[in-house]
C-alpha cells in the first residue's frame, strides 16, 4: 500500500472550490486507486510534467507524482479537467516553469 501524501495548497486551495460531496467522493476515489496501484489508474504526463500522472475522477483531475522507493504518492494538484490551468498550477507549484 502507498502513502499519500497533499501539496500543502491541495488541502488550503484546491479544495476550497470543490463542493464538499465532491470533495468526500475524491479522496475515496483517491484511496482506494492510488494507495493500492497509482501507475495503473493514472496516465503518465509529459513535457514539463514528465514524472507525474494524472487520474481523472468524474468532472476532477489528480496530478500526482509515484516515489516507488518510498512507496509514496505526492498529490500536486487537484482541480476541474476542463481547465487546462491544472497543468500550469501544478507546474508553477512544483517551480518548474
Amino acid at each position: 500500500m502507498y502513502q499519500l501524501y497533499f501539496h500543502k495548497l491541495v488541502l488550503s486551495k484546491d479544495f476550497k472550490n470543490i463542493p464538499p460531496k465532491d470533495r468526500e467522493h475524491i479522496i475515496k476515489i483517491i484511496n482506494k486507486r492510488l494507495k493500492k496501484d497509482p501507475e495503473s489508474y493514472g496516465k503518465p504526463l509529459r513535457k514539463e510534467l514528465k514524472g507525474y500522472f494524472r487520474l481523472r475522477i468524474d468532472y476532477y483531475r489528480v496530478i500526482y507524482r509515484i516515489e516507488k522507493e518510498k512507496v509514496t504518492v505526492f498529490i500536486v494538484h487537484i482541480g476541474l479537467r476542463k481547465d487546462l490551468m491544472a497543468y500550469i498550477k501544478s507546474a508553477k507549484r512544483l517551480k518548474l516553469i
